[in-house]
């Protein structure tokens, strides 16, 4: 019995051993390296307008539209439907009415108290005229149709427009990670020539502690810049669904334009893609005052409905049992009182008309002033691009004045402490300038299917 319990007990710590052995196993087993996707603007591109929610969205709407249009067709055609039923009649008041003459013939036959009665029946009906009612609502669903897929081409360009800005704010958040880090790297070049020189005698304490102030002023700044690096490739990869944890790295620079925004689209406010779904929107409601207007009428159908009946005496009903049922009928209606509801839906079609009209005006002359205002950007953008090319030159070329002076003796500290500052700044506002040039030009290249100002 006492080696049967060491038994036991032998066993159950090996096997927490080698529990104990795996868990400390897969605990140092490293985590997989995160994938590198080398990613250029036409990459991205591509990928934002297949992988995006907010398109899918938008053809999610031109399905819909279809289906809404499909309906509305099927008015015009042939409606044909067949049911089945089958009645077990557990008491009936002509119960034994007809056992007397079951033998005379024909009476035994009828309808009357049977116990089993299977119906066939096949129903076809078709309109004849209804004053254009269906046919306005199915020109209606056709308008809303082609308003939701130029929704869609709207909706891409905006998504294209999105990775446009994100992309180049990415390789802006990068070249002013560049800028500031190479900042650093010249402000402990100082430090390091300024502590020589404190070390020999030709400076004085104040002028090192002046420099390592400067030097710890810049780190922050580093900091601070590749934080905003890490939030805008953050944003990038969110808007092309790439894992958050892989390294995304862009090939193209920021001073290259794609080819597919080299030339403005139409500008004219007619080609704009919300204007051409606001006047999608005044059709369709046109053809909805047109039946609203059409109810008045009367309507004319025909309906057909073939229906065999079997009264079998026990179980299923053999073929010779079924006696034919086959009409044909013409149905007209007109409408006499219908307590004001075409007068109502007249005035709801009449008012949904006329603010789909000044929707219309609306669009139209939002879409002329967001033409001239992305004009005007990209004007703008570029004059202040151009001006800072020339800035950038000169501020490179007193920083390099400022630090051969500074190392010969002839300039203070604060001298070059203001020709790096300018130098670094006049670097900035180039690199912004250079994101908003890029960002504009792709607006206008976009503008004619887009309607979103960015």
């Amino acid at each position: 019995m006492d080696r049967a319990v060491l038994k036991l007990i032998a066993s159950s710590f090996f096997i927490l051993a080698a529990g104990a052995g795996t868990g400390l196993l897969a605990a140092q087993t490293p985590p997989a390296a995160p994938k590198v996707m080398l990613l250029s603007l036409e990459d991205a591109l591509r990928i934002g307008s297949g992988e995006s929610e907010t398109v899918w969205v938008a053809e999610a709407g031109v399905m819909r539209a279809v289906g809404t249009e499909i309906v509305s067709r099927s008015g015009l055609l042939p409606q044909l439907s067949g049911t089945a039923t089958y009645t077990r009649t557990l008491r009936s008041q002509f119960a034994g009415l007809f056992s007397s003459s079951s033998s005379s013939g024909g009476a035994q036959d009828l309808p009357f108290g049977r116990t089993n009665q299977y119906t066939l029946a096949l129903n076809l009906s078709q309109f004849v005229f209804d004053g254009g009612q269906t046919a306005a609502r199915l020109h209606a669903s056709r308008a809303r149709r082609r308003s939701a897929e130029i929704n869609v081409d709207a909706t891409r360009a905006e998504v294209l427009l999105d990775v446009t800005s994100a992309y180049f704010d990415a390789l802006l958040s990068e070249r002013l990670v560049g800028i500031a880090e190479a900042s650093l790297a010249q402000q402990e070049e100082i430090l390091r020539q300024t502590s020589v020189a404190f070390q020999v005698g030709d400076k004085s304490e104040f002028e090192q502690l002046q420099a390592r102030v400067s030097r710890d002023n810049q780190v922050p700044q580093v900091l601070q810049s590749r934080s905003r690096r890490q939030e805008a490739y953050l944003r990038l990869k969110q808007l092309l669904n790439v894992p958050l944890t892989d390294d995304v790295r862009l090939t193209t620079p920021l001073e290259e334009l794609p080819a597919r925004f080299a030339t403005p689209s139409d500008l004219s406010a007619d080609a704009r893609a919300p204007v051409r779904q606001a006047e999608e929107e005044v059709r369709a409601n046109q053809d909805l005052l047109s039946s609203a207007r059409a109810e008045r009428w009367p309507t004319i159908s025909v309906s057909s409905r073939y229906s065999p009946v079997a009264y079998p005496a026990n179980g299923l009903p053999q073929y010779g049992d079924f006696r034919e049922d086959w009409t044909v009928s013409l149905n007209l209606s007109i409408p006499i009182l219908t307590g004001g509801r075409i007068v109502g839906d007249q005035l709801v079609a009449r008012g949904n008309l006329s603010e789909a009209q000044a929707r219309l005006k609306q669009t139209r002359e939002a879409a002329d002033l967001d033409v001239r205002t992305s004009q005007l950007d990209l004007a703008d953008a570029e004059a202040l691009l151009k001006s800072n090319e020339s800035t950038v030159d000169q501020a490179r070329r007193g920083y390099e004045i400022a630090q051969i002076r500074f190392r010969e003796g002839l300039s203070s500290q604060i001298e070059l402490q203001n020709a790096r500052l300018l130098f670094e700044q006049a670097e900035v506002n180039r690199a912004q300038a250079l994101r908003n040039v890029q960002v504009a030009r792709a607006r206008l290249a976009l503008i004619q299917i887009g309607r979103a100002h960015v």
